[in-house]
């Protein structure tokens, strides 16, 4: 059988280039950092804050000297950045709806996902709060999905096995199969 590529960007998040800046993958507390700066991660990173999520990316502990060293083009940065925000959120998988009759909140709510995964990474596996910012998020995203199918719960999307197989069958490489099959 196949390994699914979600374990390896799990296990082994990559670093991103661009030009002589090497961005690190995104961990809990470089979540939080973005958004400290005001970045979002539900868009592109906007052209007027690329270079902020860029030094948060790269670890370096001084802008001003990261701004000093950085050689690239902007749209090579740009590439970069989202090549490790991808990176990050690849390994999501998303839990099965809440069942009927849930209570169902009209406002925004909770203490901000990084906390909450943060937290959950020290309850599940006893690790430290300073272990569990400095994972990376697609490496949580993972241990999360695990964690839900260990323990018999349900997705509301494919996992990483059906991921593979959704994509033979669109490449025409699986016979006899139908997308919809795989939603049952």
């Amino acid at each position: 059988m196949e390994i699914p590529p979600e374990n390896h960007l799990a296990a082994f998040p990559p670093t991103r280039t661009a030009g002589n800046v090497e961005l690190r993958p995104l961990t809990l507390a470089g979540a939080i950092r973005l958004g400290e700066r005001g970045v979002s991660l539900r868009r592109r990173v906007p052209r007027g804050q690329l270079v902020e999520a860029a030094w948060v990316l790269s670890g370096d502990p001084d802008l001003g000297r990261f701004c000093r060293r950085t050689k690239c083009g902007l749209a090579e940065l740009s590439r970069a950045v989202e090549a490790v925000l991808n990176d990050a959120f690849a390994t999501y998988v998303k839990p099965a709806a809440a069942p009927e009759g849930e209570r169902r909140r009209l406002t925004p709510h909770g203490l901000g996902w990084p906390l909450e995964l943060a937290e959950w990474l020290c309850a599940e596996y006893g690790w430290s709060f300073r272990e569990a910012l400095d994972t990376p998020v697609a490496t949580v995203y993972a241990l999360a999905v695990a964690s839900r199918q260990r323990r018999g719960g349900r997705n509301g999307g494919f996992d990483y096995v059906e991921r593979l197989y959704a994509a033979d069958v669109k490449a025409g490489r699986a016979k006899g199969f139908r997308l919809e099959d795989l939603k049952a």
